[in-house]
This record gives structure tokens, sequence and C-alpha cells, in this order.
């Protein structure tokens, strides 16, 4: 009986775990016909503009889904590696890179949707940050000086195997996991309460503002918020040179819930996301994008 017991206990943690959390209402394709090579792509935070660029980060193109309109908004190397839509999706951060004799000089730079303009937000650099996007500006390190323009916000970056979290205006280093190969796709969540980032060889981790590890939801690549409680991740498989398998998933903050939204088999990747308007958006290997749209139960 106590076996029988412990079997049923076990199954029921396995059913949990692949509970459904919400329901897909609808997927669809996006730009089918009309763009190709279609990769990386960035949601704005109220899922109404979307970034994407080629499979190698060159050039940055801007989508908006009221207009079905596409615009150029930089043709540039490396341009859709670190862009950044500013949280009321007016303005675009992104980093350009430059062969000039035998070294590559980055550049932050800003497009303001409206009015279509360019401008150069700080001087060519051998290293730069990923730029932090923020109510009143933005944020980067720059040759190892950072260039900030909102001191008052909350932000938060990776360097190496440091987790760096800046509180009224002051940066502070952790190193919540241990012997990690270095940190990665860090972010805030949209209540500015947590954050999560991606530890090489250990997985997603979630802190509070003061770098204590509050959650572990598991090994899962790319991970990107949906609300204040899920996340969502690409769970793939490589042979350390090709990917094998490729698939989305959503889980809850603390890994107690999962579920599969595409099939591994389905190659689909880096995954955007957008609570507000209930889409996530992500790539396939072949240079596709797909719109999911769903609701949490």
């Amino acid at each position: 009986m106590k076996k029988l017991l412990l079997s049923i206990m076990a199954f029921a943690g396995i059913a949990t775990m692949n509970a459904q959390i919400a329901e897909v209402e609808s997927v669809s394709p996006l730009l089918k016909g009309v763009e190709s090579e279609m990769y990386h792509p960035i949601l704005s935070s109220d899922g109404s503009q979307l970034l994407f660029s080629d499979c190698n980060f060159k050039g940055l193109r801007l989508y908006d889904f009221n207009d079905n309109v596409v615009v150029k908004v930089s043709t540039e190397a490396r341009a859709g590696l670190d862009a950044t839509f500013s949280p009321d999706g007016k303005e675009i951060y992104f980093v350009t890179q430059t062969l000039q004799g035998y070294r590559n000089l980055r550049q932050v730079k800003k497009y303001t949707i409206a009015s279509r303009q360019t401008v150069e937000m700080t001087k060519q650099a051998r290293v730069i940050s990923a730029p932090v996007a923020t109510t009143k500006g933005f944020a980067a390190s720059v040759d190892g000086k950072m260039m900030v323009t909102d001191n008052a916000a909350t932000r938060v970056r990776t360097e190496g195997t440091s987790l760096i979290i800046a509180k009224n205006g002051v940066e502070k280093a952790y190193t919540p996991i241990e012997g990690s190969a270095g940190y990665i796709w860090s972010s805030l969540s949209p209540d500015g309460n947590k954050v999560m980032f991606f530890a090489a060889g250990f997985g997603i981790v979630v802190t509070d503002l003061n770098g204590k590890v509050i959650a572990t939801p598991g090994n899962y690549e790319n991970p990107v918020w949906y609300g204040n409680d899920h996340v969502v991740a690409m769970n793939a498989t490589n042979d350390g040179h090709n990917y094998r398998s490729s698939q989305i998933v959503l889980m809850s903050v603390d890994g107690s819930q999962f579920q599969e939204l595409t099939k591994p088999e389905s190659m689909t990747m880096n995954p955007t996301a957008s609570f507000v308007a209930g889409k996530i958006v992500y790539a396939t290997i072949d240079g596709r994008l797909y719109q999911m749209n769903l609701k949490l139960k």
C-alpha cells in the first residue's frame, strides 16, 4: 500500500509539472512571402512592435503590427544583437560594429521611431555592453566606464560572472552562482522586483534586487519574462556544432509548472514575449517568424 501511495504521489508530481499553464489561442506566421532571413525577434513591452535581424545579427528591421509596415532601422553589422526598445516603445537603442584596420569598433545608437532618425549616443569603442533602456534614457559600459543618463532607474546587466544591479544610482556586483562560465540574458521583471539571468552550465536563475537567489526554474536558454510570475524560454539540444532539437517552453518562475508550447522537432527558438498583448513571437531555424497568442489559466 505504501509503495502504491508513493507511486500515486510521484505520478501526481509529474502531472503537475506538465499541467497546462496557458491556453494557446492561435499560431500564425508573420510576414510570410514578404520578408526573409528573419531571426532574433524582440517585442516592445506592449506587443505592438517587433524588431528582428539576419541570422548573424546584421541589420535591424522594425515591424509595426498595427500598420503592417516593415522599416529598416539599420543595415550595419551586429545591430540586432543588443537591440532594445525604450519602455514606452518610442525609441530603439542598438550597438553597431565596424572594422577599422584590425580592430572592431562598436557604438551605441538611438533610433526614434516617429521621426525615423538615428543619432550616435556614444563614441566608438572597443568594448561596449548591451545598452539598458530606461524611462529617461539608457546605460552602457563603454571601454569599462559607465555612461548613464538616468541614475534613478533600477537596472540590471551582466559582466562575465558578475550580476550587476543598479538601484538609486548605485551599482553593486553579485555572484549568485559559483562555478559558472559566465552570465548572460539578464532582465528585470515588469514590476521591477526580480532579476532573471542565465548562468552558463547551470540554467535560469531568478534573484531579488540584492542578488539573493529565489528560484532556479531550469536549464533553458534565452529566458524572457511573461508577466511577473512566468518565464518563456528555449529548450534546445545540440551536438556541440549544430542544433538537434529546439522548442519554446513556458514555466512558472519557481519551476513548479511547465508547459511545452512547441515540439522539439519544430526547431523553434529565440522567443520574445509581451504579457500585456498575450503574445509570444519566435523564430525557426530556417528564418521564419511566428506569433503565438496565449492566455494564462
